[in-house]
């Protein structure tokens, strides 16, 4: 513990807090790193090796980014005054039910995703699991919800923003597909 003692004797929470979670922290930027990387095969490899549990928390952490600046700004406005819904109610929505609908969201959109990449991985001769495609989604969410955000803050959305955000995304998950070889044929 004597690592932990201020100048005054105290212990630091903060140090003890990193401590104990350096691992998370550690993991957490790898996978970020390895995220960003997306479609390099050997990134992909080692996001492969990740538990579902650690893919779940790192979408939350990518959802958490999306949500933040948005709910921030409807908390900020006050158009909820001109309808009949109380303050109270109407910060409830924001703070519990806008980020279970963005989860929600979230989940479908990358099952739909990983469904459209088990089509894409079929008719060109591929042997991707929904699973693997589901996972990789996932990550490769990294780079649009980043560029998303950014724009999101600085120019705010706009329909241009959405479609570079889509492309972006569908282009890191064709290359993913296409990093992995054509299935061999067998003759019997």
């Amino acid at each position: 513990m004597n690592g932990y003692l201020s100048s005054d004797g105290k212990v630091s929470l903060c140090l003890i807090i990193f401590k104990r979670n350096e691992w998370l922290y550690v993991k957490l930027m790898s996978t970020v790193i390895d995220s960003l990387r997306l479609p390099n095969k050997a990134a992909m490899k080692r996001l492969n090796k990740l538990e579902m549990r650690h893919t779940i928390l790192f979408l939350l952490f990518l959802l958490f980014i999306i949500a933040l600046p948005i709910e921030i700004n409807l908390l900020l406005d006050d158009s909820y005054k001109e309808s009949d819904i109380p303050q109270n109610i109407y910060i409830i929505q924001v703070l519990l039910f806008y980020p279970f609908l963005m989860l929600f969201l979230g989940i479908a959109g990358i099952s739909v995703l990983a469904g459209l990449g088990v089509g894409i991985s079929k008719l060109t001769h591929r042997q991707l699991k929904f699973q693997f495609l589901w996972k990789m989604c996932a990550f490769a969410l990294t780079k649009p919800i980043i560029v998303f955000a950014l724009a999101n803050i600085l120019i705010g959305t706009h329909w241009i923003v959405n479609t570079i955000v889509f492309i972006l995304l569908f282009y890191t998950i064709l290359r993913m597909i296409f990093h992995y070889p054509k299935r061999i044929k067998t003759h019997n």
